[in-house]
């Protein structure tokens, strides 16, 4: 009787809690609740999954910034518009959740890829920077499927993750190469001259497309799926694609 008692207090104190939290995570998530009780639904992958969507984001945000105080003719083409406005269209408050899709208006409703290929339209009159952020955010943000932090059940696709990171090699070859009809590039990031020496933008942009690789073979081990590598030469750069 004691036993079977014991047994009672056992599964009420330990183990219904556990599966409580199991039953949350798949119905509804744990997003809601405090962050000891959300980690019993998460491995070591989903843990290294979490850390590194976030290192995304800021290096997102921090592209982001570099390149309005860079091409500060484009944040001018919409009246009264500051960087901070640009952040919170693109990135909203922190803490809200980034499970909608970047959809303006003012692109035309163009986004992922597109509103990048927009960023380089000549006959694109709008801000270029907004186009190419919106472009490249939400091109990222697919290939975590719009989520900020993993648990159990949740799985990405690493051939997406792998396309993305290629997608971040021709954005920037695009970024360094482009130029319209007067020979000017259409946006400009690093600054050479006698007195400066100014790479920043590439380290941004070599620290983004690791961290895809990273994830897109973390997530290949994890399921055991393989990834398809693609090989071509820049002048034949076309965007992969990521649903």
């Amino acid at each position: 009787m004691e036993s079977a008692v014991a047994r009672e207090k056992y599964y009420l104190r330990f183990i219904f809690p556990l599966l409580a939290c199991f039953i949350l995570t798949t119905l509804i998530g744990c997003g809601s609740m405090p962050k000891p009780v959300r980690n019993l639904g998460k491995t070591d992958v989903d843990f290294v999954m979490d850390v590194h969507a976030r290192e995304q984001k800021e290096l997102l945000m921090e592209l982001t910034r570099k390149l309005y105080v860079r091409n500060p003719n484009q944040l001018r083409k919409i009246e009264d518009m500051t960087i901070e406005d640009r952040m919170l269209q693109i990135f909203g408050r922190p803490g809200e959740l980034e499970s909608k899709s970047l959809v303006f208006d003012e692109l035309d409703g163009k986004t992922s890829i597109d509103a990048i290929l927009l960023a380089f339209d000549e006959s694109y009159q709008g801000d270029r920077v907004f186009a190419a952020m919106v472009g490249l955010t939400e091109m990222l943000r697919r290939s975590y499927n719009h989520q900020q932090e993993f648990f159990i059940l949740d799985s990405l696709d690493e051939q997406s993750l792998y396309n993305s990171a290629r997608n971040i090699e021709i954005f920037v070859w695009r970024l360094y190469h482009r130029r319209d009809s007067n020979g000017e590039l259409y946006l400009l990031t690093n600054h050479y001259n006698e007195q400066q020496f100014d790479v920043s933008f590439d380290r941004i942009f070599t620290r983004m497309a690791m961290v895809q690789d990273m994830m897109a073979l973390i997530v290949a081990d994890k399921t055991n799926r393989s990834i398809t590598k693609v090989a071509h030469g820049v002048v034949q750069f076309v965007f992969l694609p990521v649903p």
